[in-house]
This record gives C-alpha cells, sequence and structure tokens, in this order.
C-alpha cells in the first residue's frame, strides 16, 4: 500500500470515528502534509477525495474545508443495557442512549425475565457484546470477559470487583435535603411511609434516603422517628389502608408524610382517596424521584445523568481492558417542587 492510500485510510477512519467534529474546519492541506510529511499536491489529492465521498465539503476559495455533518461515523461496538423497565429507569436508558450515539456505540435493549437472564447474558456475549449495564437485576453472575455497570444498585463490599463498576444517586442526601426543608418550614409531627427497604438489595440494612431522614429528625430533636416510620411491602394497597388507618389514629397531630419513593407516595394518596383522606392536602406529602404526576415536593435524582456516566465508564473498561478500575460512583440531588410543602406557622 503506497504512502497516499495509507493516509487516505488514516483520515477516513478519523472522520468515522469522530475525531473530527461534523460542521467543524478540517485541518487545512499545509497542516496536514506537514503532520505526514508529504507534499502539498499529495494531501490536495486526498482531500479532495475525501470530499468526493462526502466526508468533507470544500468552501469556497479561503474558506477552507469543512467536516460534512452527515457523514456516517463509522460504529465503534455494541453494548447492552439490560432492564426492568418503570418511568423512573426510562430515564436511565435515555441517558445511555445518547451517550452512545455520541461516542458511536450501538446500545442492544433487553428486557429479560429474571429466570432467563443468564441465557441471555450468554447469547448477548455470543453475538460480540463485550460490556452490559443494568438495572434492576441486582448482582448477577457474568460471563468471561464481559464488563458490568450496574445502575441504581447499592453494593454490599462482597459485590465489587475489577469487571463491575457501580453508578447511583446520592439518595443519602436527598433524604437529608428533603427532611431540612420540611422542618425548615414548620413541620414536626412527620411520619415516615417507606415500601421500597429491600426492593434492590435484601441484604441491605435500610436505604440510605431513610437513614438521612432518621438522623435529621433526630438531630431535630424528634427522638421516636423509628416509632414514626412504617416498612410495608412494594405496591401493596393493604399496608398503605394499614399505615394511614393506624399511624393517624396514632399520631393524630400530623401535618407531613415523607415517603421513600414517588411510587410509595402515589400508593399512599391512593389509599388515601378511599379512607377519605385528603393527602396531599389536609396532609402534606413528599416523594423521591421526580416521576410522579402529583403535586409534592420530590427529590431529582438526575437519572440521565447516571445512565450516561455508565456508559463513558463501560466504554473505558472495554476499551482499556488492562486498567484496573474501582467505579463506585453517586451523583449529586437535588429538591424539586418545593414550594409544595406548606408553611406552618403554629
Amino acid at each position: 500500500m503506497g504512502i497516499t492510500e495509507k493516509i487516505y485510510n488514516i483520515l477516513k477512519q478519523r472522520l468515522e470515528e469522530g475525531c473530527y467534529k461534523p460542521g467543524s474546519k478540517f485541518p487545512s492541506e499545509s497542516m496536514l502534509a506537514d503532520e505526514f510529511a508529504v507534499n502539498k499536491m499529495t494531501m490536495n489529492k486526498i482531500v479532495s477525495r475525501l470530499a468526493g465521498e462526502d466526508y468533507l465539503i470544500r468552501g469556497v476559495r479561503g474558506a477552507g474545508t469543512k467536516v460534512n455533518n452527515r457523514i456516517q461515523q463509522k460504529v465503534k461496538g455494541s453494548i447492552a443495557f439490560i432492564g426492568i423497565l418503570q418511568p423512573y429507569r426510562v430515564r436511565i436508558l435515555n441517558g445511555c442512549i445518547s451517550e452512545c450515539a455520541r461516542n458511536n456505540y450501538n446500545l442492544i435493549i433487553d428486557t429479560p425475565r429474571i429466570e432467563d437472564l443468564q441465557h441471555r447474558l450468554q447469547v448477548l456475549k455470543n453475538s460480540g457484546i463485550k460490556g452490559i449495564i443494568s438495572v434492576g437485576y441486582g448482582i448477577f453472575d457474568l460471563p468471561e470477559n464481559m464488563k458490568h455497570i450496574c445502575v441504581d444498585y447499592v453494593p454490599l463490599p462482597s459485590e465489587k470487583n475489577p469487571d463491575r463498576g457501580f453508578i447511583n444517586s446520592d439518595s443519602y442526601q436527598g433524604g437529608s435535603l428533603m427532611m431540612q426543608e420540611v422542618l425548615r418550614r414548620g413541620h414536626r409531627e412527620i411520619l415516615v411511609f417507606c415500601t421500597e427497604q429491600f426492593s434492590q438489595n435484601p441484604h441491605a440494612t435500610g436505604k440510605p434516603r431513610v437513614t438521612a431522614f432518621h438522623h435529621v429528625m433526630e438531630s431535630a430533636g424528634i427522638t421516636d422517628f423509628k416509632k414514626r416510620t412504617f416498612y410495608g411491602a412494594h405496591f401493596s394497597m393493604a399496608d398503605a389502608r394499614h399505615f394511614l388507618k393506624t399511624y393517624l389514629n396514632r399520631y393524630p397531630e400530623t401535618t407531613l408524610i415523607v415517603t421513600d419513593s414517588d411510587n410509595s407516595a402515589e400508593l399512599l394518596h391512593k389509599a388515601a382517596r378511599e379512607l377519605k383522606i385528603k393527602c396531599p392536602g389536609d396532609i402534606a406529602l413528599t416523594g423521591f424521584g421526580d416521576i410522579t404526576l402529583l403535586p409534592i415536593a420530590t427529590v431529582h435524582q438526575n437519572p440521565e445523568w447516571q445512565g450516561e456516566m455508565a456508559v463513558r465508564h463501560l466504554i473505558s473498561m472495554i476499551e482499556h481492558p488492562d486498567q484496573q478500575y474501582q467505579i463506585d460512583e453517586y451523583m449529586e440531588t437535588d429538591l424539586v417542587n418545593v414550594e409544595e410543602i406548606p408553611i406552618r406557622l403554629d
């Protein structure tokens, strides 16, 4: 292969892999001639050939050459997203899709049943997938040489290994922010309603956000915070009704109920309607996750950002397999709709 063909292939590969941003100004022929140690005439032929194949757009005299916006960039590889999808996780998926597009990676989306998971992982590996992002499946056995980023999961120390990383939101921070805002607005008669304590990790001692609720309540002098906290089953209307009947009878001065997720808040709202209780309304309500349509304060966990970071880390693990990785990142959280927390003046 001659020098002209070699330079052409190098520049074509750069263009297909996105080394030059679409729409940007392409390096001048003089600069490229110096880089590859050839004369300008040779470089002019190469650039003209790339322009003829629609990789580049020649400008009028003096305007320079630009990278074609419609260039078909070469796909670097494929990764898989496996998830038990619900609204919050779809937002994580959207972040993954955006980041894959920016990095020229295909994203394969799969939602296998738990009992089919190991089979599907092997199918993905056999099809050339070298890395997966998972949401909602917890920890599972990885096929050999496959990389894994687990999102929205709090790991145990024993679950960490060089082929697996973790991306999560800082839910302890979110829980602290929420309870501090509740107290700042004058609420002291507070209940905590939880339905997701063990939904991700059955060995966990408790969700960090609930721990944060308790720490802030205790610091504010609400010492019976454990007695004011109810743990129910996931999506159990019976538990939600029992909580409202029992705890509102036990704490009749309650002004606000803090929940551990928007799903919990919506469950409680539905149970309250059945019992003719205005919640939110007569009793204020908060959520966690920023996916609800209820008029309540909630915590935004930046799920799209989690998806983007998961893809970035997974691509690094795939493209640099000899490096050692210890990925355990927590994205910042913030409050939204805080104006829905009524201010208590008494």
